[in-house]
């Protein structure tokens, strides 16, 4: 009796999952495509552009007669340090410990309800009543060393286009694409970057939630980066390549070239260190914190911030880990110890 009864809830369950899936594949439909647009380019289907900053992005759906039409934006919860992995103790190996789970939230763009062809960034990028405030804000982090997370104008930005018609909705992909590794890369992705180089592609991961211990997949298409990661994903955008190895800062040491090497100090090197000379812009900065045994921190110098010509406290390194992709000056003392500075090679993946 008790193994009919258990046959009776088996079958009574996968009937519940079944139309359950149904359910929800009439929910997120693969008919709502999000198409777009850079400047008066053609449309396309893809489901990630990657414009300069400046560029006018237009997105559009196609018409449905009779329909209601909303337009969203998915957010990374980047107010939280995100960590596949982790030490027992230190100085002991990094060791895995699973996916870690990366939070999203959904806001709907209000302004564009109805529309079905937008330009988001007029919305994302308008000051609202509160900007003043939060510039204050940012201008007191930046005094006291703390970074800037996030972005209006350059890094990723993912959208969701939903049509309601007759009592039934349909979307495009969203966060119910979501999985362990975090949000699917058919979510339809902005990734603005600031300049065509390789900096420019760097800062296309402003906005990426930070996670120590991300794998290729997670770095590739944007979902989390580490210091490392978010270095070499850049390199390959840059060159149009795919990742090939999850790279360490230890492992990155090991296979580019070293150009200069010197202790830093309260942001300060112990030697004269000149920019073009020595040093130029795109250049790898690892660090060997004082009593590690190993390199535990990289990031890319940005440039001389202060026009001195020299490597010193002012001048800003981009990195991330275990926050999200941000800059700060040297004198903030992300990498006070003994730095390395790496250069990237021809044939480099």
């Amino acid at each position: 009796m008790r193994d009919v009864m258990r046959t009776n809830v088996s079958a009574t369950v996968l009937v519940v999952c079944v139309v359950g899936l149904i359910a929800l594949a009439g929910t997120a439909s693969a008919s709502v495509v999000i198409r777009s647009r850079v400047d008066d380019g053609r449309w396309t289907a893809r489901t990630a552009v990657s414009p300069k900053k400046g560029q006018k992005i237009t997105l559009r759906v196609d018409e449905v007669e009779g329909a209601t039409i909303r337009w969203y934006r998915i957010l990374p919860d980047l107010s939280r340090n995100y960590t596949n992995a982790r030490r027992q103790r230190a100085g002991a190996p990094v060791e895995w410990a699973g996916y870690d789970r990366i939070g999203y939230e959904r806001i709907e763009l209000r302004e564009f309800r109805g529309a079905w062809e937008i330009e988001p960034f007029t919305v994302i990028s308008r000051r609202g009543p509160f900007e003043r405030f939060r510039n204050w804000i940012r201008r007191l982090s930046r005094r006291f060393g703390g970074p800037t997370l996030t972005s209006k104008e350059i890094g990723s930005f993912w959208f969701q286009a939903e049509i309601e018609r007759d009592g039934r909705v349909e979307r495009s992909p969203g966060i119910e694409q979501s999985d362990h590794r975090g949000l699917s890369p058919v979510v339809f992705r902005v990734s603005i970057r600031d300049g065509d180089g390789y900096l420019g592609y760097v800062s296309s991961f402003t906005n990426v939630p930070g996670v120590f211990g991300s794998v290729i997949h997670q770095s590739e298409n944007y979902i989390g980066v580490d210091c490392a990661d978010v270095l070499v994903a850049a390199y390959a955008r840059w060159k149009g390549r795919s990742m090939k190895t999850n790279y360490s800062v230890a492992m990155l040491v090991d296979a580019l070239p070293n150009v200069t090497e010197f202790d830093v100090r309260r942001g300060n090197p112990n030697k004269e260190i000149r920019w073009e000379t020595d040093v130029r812009p795109g250049d790898l900065l690892a660090v060997k914190y004082r009593g590690s045994w190993t390199y535990g921190h990289i990031g890319a110098l940005h440039g001389d911030a202060n026009g001195n010509g020299r490597l010193d406290r002012g001048d800003i390194v981009v990195h991330a880990g275990p926050a999200p992709l941000h800059y700060s000056p040297l004198r903030w003392g992300a990498f006070n110890g003994h730095v390395v500075v790496l250069r990237f090679k021809d044939g480099f993946g």
